[in-house]
Formats: structure tokens, C-alpha cells, sequence
């Protein structure tokens, strides 16, 4: 609709009405299919910016009082018409032009015809520039480029229905005052043109003239659906209707709410997408937790080869590298056996996997059920998002979301205990060093497993007065065990003191530190629900 030959036609009026006589000062782009022009008023200096956009679903020209012009990164253009007077504003060819002349033989053209909207600058009907492919332009015949536009024959003979006839007679007008009189003289497009109808269209077609030569300046909207008309449209029955004072406005708000509608989607799009990809991201850690599981889950395999072993110790020496046998229904089997164990040591070799891998599976169950847990909320957290459609809701959440982001402290897993106490877990090397360094207060207590490689663990602290639960110091402790490579063990050993006792000392590592004053204490590994 924003360029339809009639709102062009209107706002050609506008602009002559409002900016004839003024001064070309500065032409010039700072966004790609986007040209701004300052004129100026020779009588009191006011100054004014027209922004022509030729983007495929946003073509328009509109008259602005200012413009926020970046201090970087924008081209001058045109040039040769700087300080020349713009005498005379008028539609081009009938059609969907609109013409700036400056003087008798230079003009700037404006055209609005979707996929080829440019701006040309002719002389003596040459074009001397072009916003756009300015070398396929250059010294052509402005008449060549924009031939004037004739109309087609409306005989009846020439077209089997309505849309045929429409779209070859009455194109100028556009779908939506087409769709306005098809629906006064209750008609379809798919209808067969007959000399009957022929009559009412162009009657239909008459009247909508004489209310285009006093246009209204209408919006009408619902949902997300605008439309923007000259006159009213009684097809658009339940629509919401704004009226504006002049052409020029209503376009703004056209505009305004395209936007609206396209930031909209765009915020939405986006916390969707990053929404999927943490649900995707869970579900690759699902299927890996459960190959473990799997191969878990198979740990009674490992005591029967333990078994076996013993069963055969009298035939089994050290040095040997595997162990032939058969089972009861007469099947082969190879056992592989470590070279440098005794027969008993191999056979303890494997119970010890088999307990360690009998233990894993109640550990993987519960990262499961947590995963799932977190998937839950995730989508439910996805079925909020795609519910809304308010921009400003949605720029609220983009806002969280960003904060969320630029937190150093997202880069730690979090595990609220209770209402007094919550654990914070580094997860590589380098927020080991972040968390321990930056965010443990020098009351906080630190954790680490004794004897084995592990994350940086802190039980935070508020009330510095308060005594510490013991219930607490062993949840942090076991969540400290989870997250090391002692993970699978039945007791670990797990060493803690006040941050103020942990030192790192110049030339350490990432994730290194040393303890002063701590105290042992043993748990099993594992995780808060």
C-alpha cells in the first residue's frame, strides 16, 4: 500500500505543499537502501529531512523534522544538485514518480516500483546519476528507463474473468481499493466478466475516484494485520480505525508499526531460537548420560568375569594377556586379563569395576532426571515466549536475557540448598581461577577433593555471625565429590576451609591454589535434588 499510485499521488501533493521553494543542503546514505535528503527553507532556515526508502515491502518517502545522523559510516550523493532550489514537486508520467524539479531541465525522480524503486538525477531528461547501479543508468534516456504508462484495452472480449480485466484496466489502483469495490457490488475476482459487470466496475470504480480526489487518511488495524487507505474501506469490517490529518503522518504510523511488528518477531524469533538450542543442548547430554548408562547397567557382566577368574585361578598365571573359556551353553568367550596382575589381583580388578560402575548407574539416573527437569522448564519457558506478542514484553526478556549473558557468574553451576545457603561449582579451569578470585567472599567456605582433580567448590556465606550447618557443610562437600574424578567412589575424602586460607601464588597455573588450615571430611558423591 505504501506504494500505491494514490498515496504516491497524495504525498507528491504533500511535499510540494510543504517544501516547494526550499534548498537542496545534503544528500547522502548511511544505511543501504536508504537515502536522506536535507532541505532547508530559504525564508526562515528551517531545515527538514526527507528519507526515501527503497527496501522491497518498505518503499515510501516521508518528511521528517530531524534524523539521527551517525558521525561514521555514511556516503554523500548528488552533489551536483547541493544548493539548488526545489521548484516544483509533482506525480511523474501519472505514475508511480514523483518528481523534484530544480529549474527548467534538471529533475530527481523518485520511483516506487517494488523490486526497481531508485532514485534517478536527470538532465535534459538524462540521467546524469542513480542512488542504485548508477553504471546500467548513466547517460540513458530518463523516457527509456520510465516509459509513460498506457492503458489497456477494457473490452470485454479480451479477458475470461474479473482478476483478468483488474489486473490489465485497473491496476493503478492496487488490491485494496480493487478488493473494496468487488466487495460494495458484492462481486468475487473469480467471476466470469460479462458486459453487466463490466458496467458496475467501472461505476464502482468512478465513485472511488471522486472519494480519492478528498482522501481520508485512515489506518486500519487488528491483530497483527495494518492497512492504510485513502478512503473507507467496508471490507475491513472489525478492524480498528485511526484517522490522521494528512498523508505524511500516516505513513509514519505505517511505518511505526511495520517495525513494531518486525522487531517483534525478530526478539521472538531470537529467544526461541536460544531457547531450542539449550533444549537441543540437553537432549545431546541425555543421549550421552544414557550410552553410559548402557554400558553401566551391563556392570554384571564384569562380576561373572570376576568370577570366572577365580573359578579358573589354578589355570591362570601372571603374564597372561587373555583367558579362553566356554559357558554352559557351550559358547566361546575371551576374557582379557592386565599382564602385570597376579590371577587374584585381575580377578579383584574387575569387582572393583563392577562396583564402581554399579554405583555410576544411580548417579547417571539422577544427571538424567535432572536434565529431564531442566527440560521441562525450558519448554515450558518456550511455550510462554511463543505466546507473546507484545513488543515491549519481548524486549523485557531480551533485556534478562542479555543480563543473563554479560554474568560472569552464569559460567558456574548453582545449587540452592536451602533459604541461608547456596554451592557454586567452576566448570573448567579458567572459572575455577574466576570464582575462587573474584566471587568467594574471604568467610565463604572453599572445597576441593583430596588426592584427585576436581572443580572449585564454595559454599556460600551470608551471615558471617551464624554458625554453619554440618548438614550443609556435607551437601557441598558431596556435590565437590560429584563434580571430580572421584566421582564413581563410595567415600571420598573432600578438604575445606575459609577462602581467606586459600592462597594462589604467583607462577600457578590456571585453577591452581594451595590450602591453609583445612579440615578432611569423607561423603559419597552426589548431587541436591
Amino acid at each position: 500500500m505504501l506504494n500505491n499510485y494514490f498515496t504516491i499521488r497524495e504525498t507528491a501533493n504533500y511535499l510540494k505543499a510543504n517544501i516547494s521553494g526550499y534548498v537542496i543542503k545534503e544528500i547522502y546514505t548511511q544505511e543501504k537502501n536508504k537515502l536522506l535528503i536535507e532541505v532547508i527553507s530559504t525564508e526562515n532556515d528551517n531545515s527538514r529531512i526527507i528519507e526515501f526508502s527503497i527496501e522491497k515491502d518498505l518503499n515510501y518517502i516521508l518528511l521528517k523534522r530531524n534524523y539521527s545522523r551517525a558521525k561514521k559510516n555514511f556516503a554523500l550523493l548528488f552533489e551536483e544538485i547541493y544548493d539548488k532550489e526545489i521548484s516544483d514537486i509533482k506525480i511523474f508520467n501519472d505514475d508511480r514518480a514523483i518528481s523534484f524539479a530544480f529549474g527548467e531541465n534538471m529533475e530527481m525522480i523518485f520511483t516506487f516500483f517494488s523490486i526497481k524503486a531508485n532514485c534517478f538525477l536527470a538532465d535534459n531528461k538524462i540521467v546524469i546519476n542513480s542512488f542504485k547501479e548508477k553504471d546500467e543508468y548513466l547517460r540513458k534516456l530518463i523516457e527509456d528507463i520510465l516509459p509513460v504508462r498506457t492503458e489497456s484495452s477494457d473490452e470485454v472480449t479480451n479477458y475470461l474473468t474479473i482478476a483478468q480485466f483488474l489486473r490489465h484496466s485497473f491496476r493503478k489502483y492496487g488490491s485494496i481499493y480493487q478488493k473494496e469495490v468487488l466487495y460494495n457490488i458484492k462481486l468475487n475476482d473469480k467471476d466470469t466478466l460479462n458486459e453487466e459487470i463490466l458496467l458496475s466496475l467501472k461505476k464502482g470504480f468512478e465513485e472511488t475516484d471522486k472519494k480519492l480526489k478528498n482522501p481520508e487518511f485512515l489506518l486500519y488495524s487488528k491483530d497483527r494485520s495494518f492497512q492504510m487507505s485513502l478512503i473507507s474501506l467496508n471490507y475491513l469490517e472489525g478492524y480498528i480505525l485511526n484517522k490522521f490529518d494528512d498523508i505524511n503522518e500516516l505513513i509514519s504510523e505505517f511505518i511505526k508499526n511495520k517495525f513494531r511488528i518486525e522487531k517483534t518477531d525478530s526478539l521472538k524469533n531470537k529467544a526461541e531460537h536460544d531457547l531450542k538450542q539449550k533444549i537441543s543442548n540437553i537432549d545431546k547430554k541425555i543421549r550421552g548420560i544414557n550410552i553410559q548408562l548402557h554400558h553401566c547397567e551391563d556392570s554384571d557382566n564384569l562380576r561373572k568375569e570376576g568370577d570366572i577368574i577365580l573359578q579358573n585361578i589354578h589355570l591362570l598365571n601372571k603374564g597372561d594377556k587373555t583367558f579362553k573359556y566356554k559357558n554352559i551353553d557351550g559358547s566361546k568367550h575371551i576374557l582379557k586379563l592386565k599382564e602385570d596382575l597376579s590371577p587374584s589381583e585381575n580377578a579383584r580388578y574387575y569387582f572393583d569395576k563392577y562396583k564402581k560402575q554399579k554405583g555410576s548407574v544411580d548417579i547417571l539416573r539422577s544427571r538424567i532426571i535432572n536434565f529431564e527437569k531442566e527440560k521441562l522448564k525450558l519448554e515450558s519457558e518456550l511455550g510462554r515466549i511463543h505466546k507473546m506478542t507484545e513488543y515491549k514484553t519481548l524486549l523485557k526478556e531480551e533485556k534478562r536475557s542479555e543480563e543473563n549473558r554479560n554474568d560472569e557468574t552464569s559460567r558456574f553451576r548453582k545449587f540452592r540448598l536451602n533459604d541461608k545457603y547456596e554451592v557454586w561449582v567452576g566448570k573448567d579451569s579458567a572459572s575455577n581461577d574466576l570464582l575462587t578470585t573474584k566471587y568467594t567472599a574471604q568467610n565463604d567456605l572453599w572445597f576441593h577433593v583430596r588426592g584427585s582433580s576436581g572443580s572449585h567448590t564454595v559454599l556460600k556465606i551470608n551471615n558471617k555471625k551464624e554458625d554453619i550447618e554440618k548438614e550443609s557443610i556435607l551437601r557441598a562437600a558431596s556435590i565437590a565429590a560429584y563434580y571430580s574424578k572421584a566421582r564413581n567412589a563410595s567415600n571420598v575424602p573432600v578438604a575445606y576451609c575459609e577462602k581467606k586460607y586459600v592462597k594462589k601464588k604467583k607462577g600457578f597455573k590456571q585453577g591452581s591454589v594451595v590450602m591453609e588450615r583445612e579440615k578432611v571430611i569423607f561423603v559419597k558423591p552426589k548431587l541436591p535434588e
